[in-house]
């Protein structure tokens, strides 16, 4: 009895030296899936500027006003175009995010288009939008010439006051895609108070880096909407 004992406290310990090594290695092989996701967006948007005098898919949602545009929202003909130039639906949406991403059907918001699991930032109109602090202006790549070090395609770190939701590709406690109803104010339920660690950047040169949620820095996602519209961080 007392060598049996002995044997299970030992596998305790070992289990207890092993399972945070195991989950380390679960969130490093999520964030390697979700940057190789990102390179591919990258590299279909980039191909398909080739294909059309060097201009980027564009950045506009379906909706009737041209000016209502918004992050992580893209029309179904920019969807296609990218899925074709991808080669598969999934290389739009970050492999760490359960349902309704990741579905062949795409997640279809009725007005607007898809909402994608990631933040394409190409081709939006009259770019820098109009901000308020803390919120930082952004500029939208219209071509594949651009400033290659303008962001293309980041991790959706994205919250919405007025529809209540939260995205958090990357959290202490693994991915969160959740409804969040005390999303009251601009503030609201954040991803970094979410427990966001951080998430991936893909600039228009191609290349990804992730970035700490410590610096990264919040960003108006919706043109007409102010507070009831998305934000993300990047």
């Amino acid at each position: 009895m007392i060598e049996l004992l002995v044997v299970i406290a030992i596998i305790e310990i070992l289990a207890a030296l092993l399972l945070p090594a195991l989950s380390n290695s679960k969130k490093q092989a999520r964030r390697v899936n979700c940057k190789n996701h990102l390179r591919q967006f990258l590299l279909a948007a980039t191909i398909f500027a080739d294909d059309h005098n060097g201009k980027l898919p564009s950045g506009a949602s379906e909706n009737s006003d041209p000016t209502d545009e918004h992050l992580p929202v893209l029309s179904g003909t920019t969807r296609s175009n990218l899925i074709d130039y991808a080669g598969n639906f999934k290389m739009l949406e970050c492999p760490s995010l359960g349902p309704p991403f990741n579905q062949g059907g795409g997640w279809y918001y009725a007005d607007y288009g898809y909402v994608i699991g990631y933040n394409y930032l190409g081709g939006h109109t009259n770019t820098p939008w109009p901000v308020a602090s803390p919120f930082v202006a952004w500029i939208s790549p219209q071509t594949a010439t651009d400033d290659p070090m303008l962001p293309l395609v980041t991790d959706a770190n994205n919250w919405s006051p007025g529809y209540g939701k939260t995205f958090v590709p990357h959290a202490r406690s693994g991915p969160i895609a959740t409804d969040d109803y005390s999303n009251g104010s601009i503030s609201g339920a954040a991803p970094q108070k979410a427990g966001a660690v951080g998430g991936n950047i893909g600039l228009l040169d191609g290349s990804v880096h992730w970035k700490s949620i410590s610096v990264m820095e919040p960003h108006q996602g919706s043109r007409l909407w102010a507070n009831d519209g998305c934000f993300a961080l990047w």
